[in-house]
């Protein structure tokens, strides 16, 4: 049975350095992968600790083709969407027992699903950054962004909470539906936090400010429903 108490610290701080990775896989993985297949150079690399007020960014130079220019684009939400949906996947199989290698993995694809999903939904609503390039080359449209957003949100909401759940349950972290309950509600509250952070650092209107707040606070009512749907097991209903 492990400590709640060193369950969280050490989660906490897990947290922190897989945030990092995770601008490492969008940025790196995603646009410098894309930039060096096409025979471009990486000139500068930022990855911000401060993230998600402060974004990081990776400068790059070279000729490119159109369509080789969307694929640059496009490319961190593609590496984003592609390790977070392995990670999930290895983590409902239960490849990684073991809380002190599943914890890791489990905040990563968090991050790594997180960061490609905030551009959809918010550049569906206002186009910035990546999303907007995207919508310019006509490969997405507003509409089709924040669609697409919502829809990946759903699913790997499913399967992080499905996820969170057997590793608290399987060491025994928590001992009650009450306390699934709270610990889903703590983990999904780490949304309306970085969607706050992220509308001041982009310096949004408070009409944007306003709808992202309420689109951000709906995964909570929805994380303490979750145990009634995805069933968790050897956890009593007192």
């Amino acid at each position: 049975m492990t400590s709640r108490k060193k369950f969280l610290i050490i989660s906490l701080f897990i947290a922190f350095l897989t945030k990092v990775v995770g601008e490492f896989v969008h940025e790196v993985m995603g646009h410098g992968f894309f930039v060096l297949l096409f025979g471009g150079k990486i000139v500068n690399i930022h990855l911000s600790l401060l993230w998600p007020y402060e974004l990081s960014y990776i400068r790059w130079s070279g000729n490119f083709m159109p369509w080789q220019q969307t694929w640059i684009a496009g490319g961190g939400i593609l590496a984003c969407f592609m390790v977070s949906g392995m990670l999930q996947a290895l983590l409902l199989f239960n490849v990684a027992e073991d809380w002190r290698l599943s914890t890791p993995l489990l905040w990563l694809a968090f991050w790594t699903f997180l960061n490609p999903t905030g551009y959809l939904i918010i550049g569906g609503v206002k186009p910035f950054g990546d999303v907007a390039t995207l919508i310019a080359d006509s490969v997405l449209t507003q509409q089709s962004s924040l669609l697409m957003g919502l829809i990946i949100f759903f699913a790997a909401f499913l399967s992080l909470s499905k996820i969170l759940m057997t590793q608290l349950t399987i060491k025994s972290i928590v001992k009650s539906i009450k306390e699934l309950r709270l610990s889903l509600a703590l983990f999904w509250s780490t949304i309306p936090i970085v969607t706050t952070i992220t509308c001041l650092g982009m310096k949004l209107p408070l009409p944007y400010l306003q709808i992202f707040t309420v689109l951000s606070l709906v995964p909570l009512p929805a994380a303490v429903l979750a145990p009634n749907f995805l069933q968790p097991n050897n956890i009593p209903t007192n």
